[in-house]
């Protein structure tokens, strides 16, 4: 082999040599640069995520009802009401806590202004059935349940709000319960403490189209349920010794009919204040139908002792979904009254949105 032969040999065996080599640091830069990119990516979605902050949602209801008021022996009477203006806000930190919040505007209550009914820090862990629920709360005393426009007697007569209380509770599988404590607005003579409670438990099962289920509560302190407190909260502030009261409900539904009842009342009669001597009590039974058209019916009785004006009322509801989210509501209803109040009769219409 001449010498330019062998030159030229050594040459390429140096390329090749010097090829692979390249090939080899090639490709290990590559493989750094993508490590490189994917630690980047990694850490720019982490920020993505801390910049993001809690979750969001907003809520809303509006009612705007239409009433027909005739009362026995004097002249019939009609007005239009914005009945509800409702928006509410959650916020989630995190899987485990979570803020809620709800305004609440009623046209001729709280003196026509907006009222925060609700406002409170949930913490609940998706693992774990038991539940902490600290701040404003609708107390659980009562389910009040219905598919009517108008409020049930049980309602008007248990229902317990705007306290700043703490609940701990159970939920799972259909079965609830919970334990709340706050401080009432009646107070035992000469104290000012936390000493209202309020327990509640119930279950609801579902097998295939039939459902079904049952509940109660319980309150030490009965007197001070906002129907007890009077419509501007002028009732008697104070008491020697507290009234407790208990509360019943049940349900049971097959396809597109449901059937649910409900009792609530004083566990004794109460021994001074506005109320002295009586054992307030209300009840009420309600069947609804879901049509194939978007049409629902309910019907309702229900009746008193020892509360209001009436005896009994009775009254149907007819309502047609408009879309989802709105619905055309028309109601009648009658009200047996106690001896010396006229009975009335109440036709209404109302048109709502929720968001």
């Amino acid at each position: 082999m001449n010498m330019f032969q062998k030159s030229t040999v050594m040459v390429c065996l140096a390329l090749l040599v010097s090829s692979k080599a390249f090939a080899a640091s090639e490709v290990e830069e590559l493989k750094r640069r993508l490590e490189a990119l994917e630690n980047k990516t990694e850490a720019s979605s982490h920020a993505d995520r801390e910049k993001e902050g809690p979750s969001l949602s907003f809520g809303g209801l509006v009612e705007v009802e239409a009433n027909s008021v005739d009362t026995e022996g004097k002249k019939s009477t009609t007005d239009i009401t914005l009945a509800t203006l409702e928006l509410g806000l959650e916020a989630g930190l995190n899987p485990w806590l979570t803020a809620y919040g709800v305004l609440l505007y009623e046209q001729g209550e709280n003196s026509d202004n907006i009222l925060v009914e609700q406002a409170y820090i949930r913490m609940k862990s998706e693992s774990s059935p038991f539940f902490a629920e600290v701040g404003r709360l609708t107390q659980s005393f009562g389910t009040f349940e219905s598919s009517m426009i108008s409020d049930p007697m049980t309602l008007e007569l248990g229902e317990t709000k705007l306290h700043a209380s703490v609940k701990a509770g159970y939920e799972e599988g259909g079965l609830q319960g919970s334990l709340s404590v706050f401080k009432g607005d009646v107070q035992k003579t000469g104290e000012s403490e936390i000493n209202s409670l309020v327990a509640s438990i119930g279950w609801q099962k579902e097998v295939d189209s039939f459902r079904y289920g049952i509940g109660g509560s319980w309150t030490n302190n009965m007197a001070d349920t906002d129907g007890l407190q009077g419509e501007d909260g002028s009732a008697s502030r104070t008491t020697d010794d507290f009234v407790g009261g208990w509360s019943v409900n049940a349900m049971t539904g097959f396809g597109p009919f449901e059937l649910r009842g409900e009792y609530l009342g004083a566990c004794d009669n109460f021994t001074d204040g506005e109320n002295s001597g009586k054992q307030p009590s209300a009840w009420s039974v309600e069947a609804g139908y879901q049509c194939k058209l978007p049409l629902h019916l309910a019907l309702r009785y229900e009746g008193s002792d020892d509360f209001g004006t009436n005896d009994s009322r009775y009254g149907a509801t007819l309502g047609w979904d408009v879309t989802d989210g709105a619905g055309l509501g028309f109601e009648y209803q009658r009200a047996d009254n106690q001896t010396g109040t006229p009975d009335t009769d109440t036709f209404t219409v109302q048109l709502a949105m929720e968001f």
